[in-house]
């Protein structure tokens, strides 16, 4: 999803402006060399440098514009290329392809060691290889060289022919076309033969020959035009790429004769099909016509055959068929002469599944007690295949049931409720309770039946109550308040309550006629009052329970995941890792006074503990940091930690610690398309409304808000990913979402003060599609500010169904992250998605047209800036 295009001077340097321009860039390098403190860094380490060199089967490796090398390969060939590097410490090597789609990546991302080696090479596997090494000192060093596969595949030669009204008895005028199509790379020529001659264009007055501009260079078709009797013969088509990488030239032929003709086929079967599981299915289809005799396939609804499927000619054969097989299968002839034939039929396999049923007027319970004198209806529903065999019969206590004035059976329409029986009970009597069974069957049988029970009675009902389980934290001193509650009890009007501790009772009692709920307070919690609470509600059927466990456990830790990997390199053996957490709810219960650190190696027994003592109160979402220290390379570890109060311990939390090489983004390359999960350590905002969502059009929810929102990626991919805000319930307007990318460092400020921030260039794309867009904000934040400034990019409203791009320059003067932000609109058709970030160093050269005037724009101040500094230091060097 990457763009890469050659940033140009801008217009302002060109013409008479374009000699100072080079000329300040000088004085500004040279100012930079006069005024830089000198050091020998041979003392210390020396910064990487990296070449590539290449060895295995290449065609031929040549250089292109801006020294870029493009290396020539042959399919099938083994690719080697080896990454060269010098510096001190000994630089750390990682390949990595950005070509392509995400798919085409080699081992997920990247391959750690010198040598790059690709056995037997794919055509997919084209593209740009980059070396990249890295010591610490200094930027990294980075080379890249451009893969090529080289291919050619068998042509394909596909006929069309047009026939004219009859001249003469025997005579039809006829027209024929060939058309030949492989692919290749480089781009493919071709070229025809008849028999053994050669057939140009022009050479034959009945011979046509041409590209079709709609597929030029690709495809190369001959025309013949009113068929004379020479012209049925063999024709060859060869497909040659001038033997580039040893590729040798390939051919096909075809046979015109007066009997030349696309296919046609007929199936043998019914349509539809309907058969029970277990059966065995065989479709036949035969040919009817056609020249070349055509080939037949069989092809599925279901995306592919079934795995025991059996194709023998033109038979399909599914044995033991089951009711996921059920679809449409159709037959399909090929010849390469007009279109395929296809001819399809329907396989409906008879089942019965899904039965539910549901009483009125409480549709909720399978024992439901009704008063006497009251209109019951049970009503049953099945999902039948073919729906039509449908039939139901109903029994009570097992026996059968006839409709009748006051037991009215009837079955819905089929078009309003397919597959519902009704049991209407008009007046229900004494005599009515017992145990009614809906049963559904199919015509024909060969399918067990579905029976389903409902029993309608009289006895009485346990009270029913909520919460039935709950814990409650609570620090000492504080009050503690519970409340269980009846939701439902028959009879109810006999019910009283008691409130133990353990087996301890603590109160007892009567319900009040006009509520439906107990309550037991605490008025200061003591440690003799943690415990297991119970409110037994209890009436002649028996006991609800409702039972509170009071505790002053604090709640587990969270860790902070700031970076999917955030390492630091420590000495050659060990490595550190910072530990980042915030406590959920820390103000539940008791003040937390340490934390107990456990540490093990993963697939070893013992663990390490350390206690990590907290000398203040935490506040909620405040961040803590522990730095583990002297853990092997490369080996997992396994973090646990728990936070201790007066109470004692409270939930754990674990994770896994994993080693992997420090990752920092690099300004001259970063680039973000969302691809991978970590989402290139952008993490959402935890101050704002609600978050960011990645998704692709592929996965994305087919019932999501129409009218708004991409249906690809910036790329067209409806498998490549984004971000967006979902504005649908319970998002209302003004509701606000931030994305914030990671720290990324700036050069320190020169040493005569003046302030000259280095630029660099912010860019992405935005989908801002429906009537209720709002607003996509994007802001610089830099550290050690509390507040950001005002956004450096913005727009707001419908700007239609395309991406479009952003580009914006900054001018940070510390440590900084980027921000997007987005606004929810009025209503639900306002989801703006955005995609392939990117930052880069130095100024942006083309910004689209659609810039906000929020931007500002301080290039000329800097240009300023930069001619004053570079006074300042050539009259301070003489």
């Amino acid at each position: 999803m990457r763009s890469n295009h050659h940033l140009g001077k801008p217009d302002k340097l060109r013409g008479r402006h374009q000699h100072l321009g080079v000329e300040l860039k000088s004085c500004l390098e040279t100012a930079g060399r006069l005024t830089r403190p000198t050091s020998n860094l041979s003392e210390h380490g020396a910064p990487p440098t990296v070449r590539i060199i290449h060895s295995g089967h290449a065609c031929n490796v040549e250089e292109e514009r801006h020294t870029e090398r493009v290396y020539t390969i042959r399919e099938g060939e083994t690719l080697e290329l080896t990454c060269l590097v010098t510096g001190h410490p000994r630089p750390q090597i990682r390949w990595t392809k950005t070509a392509g789609s995400v798919s085409d990546r080699f081992q997920d991302s990247s391959v750690f060691n010198e040598t790059l080696h690709i056995a037997k090479i794919l055509r997919t596997q084209g593209g740009r290889y980059y070396c990249k090494a890295e010591n610490g000192l200094g930027s990294p060093a980075i080379k890249s060289i451009r893969v090529d596969v080289y291919y050619l595949d068998d042509p394909v030669v596909t006929v069309h022919q047009s026939i004219g009204e009859a001249k003469e008895q025997f005579y039809y005028e006829r027209t024929v076309f060939l058309r030949c199509v492989a692919n290749s790379n480089p781009p493919v020529r071709y070229s025809w033969h008849r028999g053994r001659e050669v057939l140009t264009q022009g050479s034959d007055k009945g011979v046509e020959i041409y590209e079709p501009f709609f597929t030029q260079g690709e495809t190369k078709i001959l025309k013949l035009k009113n068929l004379r009797p020479q012209d049925y013969a063999n024709y060859s088509c060869i497909a040659s790429v001038r033997n580039v990488c040893g590729i040798p030239d390939r051919s096909v032929i075809f046979r015109l004769t007066n009997k030349t003709a696309s296919p046609s086929i007929k199936l043998l079967v019914e349509d539809p099909i309907v058969v029970n599981p277990g059966q065995t299915v065989s479709l036949v289809c035969i040919t009817t016509g056609g020249e070349p005799p055509p080939t037949l396939t069989w092809v599925s609804s279901n995306d592919s055959l079934p795995q025991r499927s059996v194709v023998k000619g033109g038979t399909l054969t599914l044995p033991a068929i089951s009711s996921d097989e059920a679809g449409v299968y159709s037959c399909v002839a090929s010849n390469n002469v007009g279109n395929p034939a296809k001819k399809s039929t329907t396989i409906v396999v008879r089942a019965l599944k899904k039965g539910r049923f549901w009483i009125t007027p409480d549709p909720y319970h399978n024992d439901d007690n009704i008063q006497i004198g009251r209109e019951v209806k049970i009503s049953c529903q099945v999902e039948a295949t073919p729906p039509e065999e449908l039939t139901f019969s109903w029994l009570k206590n097992g026996r059968a049931l006839r409709s009748s004035e006051r037991m009215v059976i009837t079955q819905t329409d089929p078009d309003i409720s397919p597959g519902t029986t009704n049991l209407d009970i008009i007046d229900l009597k004494f005599t009515d309770f017992g145990t009614y069974t809906c049963v559904a069957a199919l015509k024909g049988g060969g399918i067990p039946e579905i029976s389903i029970d409902v029993n309608i009675s009289s006895t009485t009902d346990p009270p029913t109550v909520e919460p039935v389980y709950m814990e409650m934290r609570q620090g000492l001193g504080r009050p503690v308040v519970m409340t269980c509650r009846v939701l439902r009890a028959h009879p109810s009007r006999v019910l009283r309550f008691e409130w133990l501790l353990s087996n301890r009772l603590l109160h007892a009692g009567a319900f009040d006629a006009q509520r439906d709920e107990t309550e037991y307070t605490i008025r200061s919690l003591n440690r003799d009052g943690w415990g297991e609470y119970t409110c037994n509600v209890i009436n002649e059927a028996g006991a609800g329970k409702c039972t509170f466990q009071v505790t002053g456990k604090a709640y587990p830790p969270e860790f902070y995941y700031d970076t999917y990997s955030p390492l630091w390199q420590n000495r050659p053996r060990v490595y550190g890792f910072k530990l980042q957490w915030t406590q959920m709810n820390p103000n539940a219960v008791d003040r937390i006074v340490a934390y107990r650190l456990g540490i093990r190696q993963m697939g070893l027994q013992r663990w390490w503990e350390q206690e990590i003592p907290v000398d203040v109160a935490i506040n909620k979402g405040e961040l803590m940091t522990h730095n583990l220290t002297e853990l092997i390379k490369p080996e997992s570890y396994e973090v646990r930690l728990t936070p201790i109060t007066r109470f004692g311990e409270g939930d754990s939390t674990i994770r896994i610690v994993t080693y992997s090489a420090p990752i920092n983004p690099h300004l001259r390359e970063f680039h973000c398309s969302f691809e991978e999960e970590p989402i290139c350590m952008f993490t959402q905002d935890k101050n704002d409304d609600f978050d960011w969502t990645r998704h692709s059009a592929a996965t994305r929810d087919t019932k999501y808000t129409p009218n708004t929102g991409p249906s690809a990626d910036r790329s067209g991919s409806k498998q490549g990913f984004y971000m967006y805000i979902e504005t649908s319930r319970p998002r209302k307007e003004g509701d606000q979402a931030r994305l914030v990318s990671p720290f990324f460092n700036v050069a320190p400020k020169n040493p005569y003060g003046i302030t000259n921030p280095p630029a660099y260039c912010f860019g992405f794309f935005y989908h801002m599609y429906g009537k209720h867009i709002g607003t996509l904000n994007a802001f610089l934040k830099q550290k050690g500010q509390t507040t950001s400034e005002g956004p450096v990019w913005s727009l707001s409203g419908n700007q239609g169904e395309r991406w479009k791009q952003a580009k914006v320059s900054i001018h940070p003067t510390a440590s900084f992250q980027v921000v997007l932000e987005g606004i929810r609109g009025p209503g639900i058709e306002g989801d703006i998605a955005i995609d392939d970030v990117t930052l880069e160093e130095g100024e942006c050269r083309d910004p689209p047209p659609n810039l906000s005037a929020t931007a500002p724009s301080t290039s000329s101040h800097i240009w300023l800036l930069c001619i004053t500094m570079v006074m300042t230091l050539l009259e301070g060097q003489r």
